[in-house]
């Protein structure tokens, strides 16, 4: 087992799972759709050997956290928020974050809109909104919300997440919507950031995440062709990456 302690929180009345391990400063970890904290797991000792501390949650609605109120995108974003007092040691510290697909998404917004709270950041083929133009096609893979789903299912909770496909959905079909103002507010972003790319990113994804890299300074892109996942497929190498660019 990665995680070395499992504690809940508890955030407007609802409950958030946090799983750690290590000690030093912490590194919070946020997951894509349909995942949990356990898919950080396999990168998990090699951050703690490090001498980082690994703090990862069950996003909202995943794993065995509850659901936002609603599906909209700034309340996870406000959420998170709320839970950045309780995942730190000293209420008020910045944190660095690691964020893949969602999760990604999840932390250049709380970059962007609590620039104070964020001291570092990488993001993992983030999903991102398009910046202009016509909504264009919300995509799920077969293993988004399934998997996810399944996996709470055989831990117990299949009431509280009979609806995850479509609270999945729902965050999709946001993100496929223009968000110019969204884009803008990166400019607020004073975190170093590190864009990955990794062998699942298309061209059209590749360049939007040059256009992402554009839009924020600091900001260090990379692509890595030959991982699939990689904080899944390569963990030792990815967390090696982040553990050097975090410092």
């Amino acid at each position: 087992m990665a995680f070395s302690a499992v504690h809940d929180l508890f955030i407007d009345e609802r409950e958030l799972r946090v799983s750690s391990n290590g000690t030093g400063r912490p590194i919070l970890m946020l997951h894509d759709l349909g995942s949990s904290a356990a898919s950080w797991e396999a990168m998990t000792p090699e951050v703690v050997a490090a001498g980082r501390e690994v703090v990862a949650i069950d996003l909202p609605g995943s794993g065995h956290s509850d659901a936002v109120a609603d599906n909209r995108l700034t309340g996870f974003v406000e959420h998170l928020h709320a839970a950045l007092d309780h995942l730190v040691e000293f209420a008020g510290d910045p944190i660095d974050v690691v964020g893949h697909g969602f999760g990604g998404y999840l932390g250049l917004s709380l970059a962007a809109w609590f620039p104070d709270r964020i001291s570092g950041l990488v993001v993992e083929d983030p999903m991102l909104p398009p910046r202009s133009g016509p909504p264009v096609r919300a995509r799920m893979s077969p293993t988004m919300a399934v998997s996810g789903a399944l996996t709470t299912v055989r831990r117990g909770r299949f009431r509280e997440n009979v609806h995850g496909f479509a609270r999945a959905k729902a965050v999709l079909d946001q993100l496929a919507q223009a968000d110019p103002a969204w884009w803008a507010g990166l400019a607020r972003i004073t975190a170093p950031t590190f864009i990955i790319g990794t062998g699942l990113a298309h061209a059209g994804d590749r360049a939007l995440l040059d256009l992402l890299a554009a839009s924020i300074e600091p900001a260090t892109r990379t692509d890595l062709p030959g991982a699939r996942r990689g904080h899944l497929s390569d963990a030792d190498a990815f967390a090696a990456m982040v553990v050097g660019f975090l410092g």
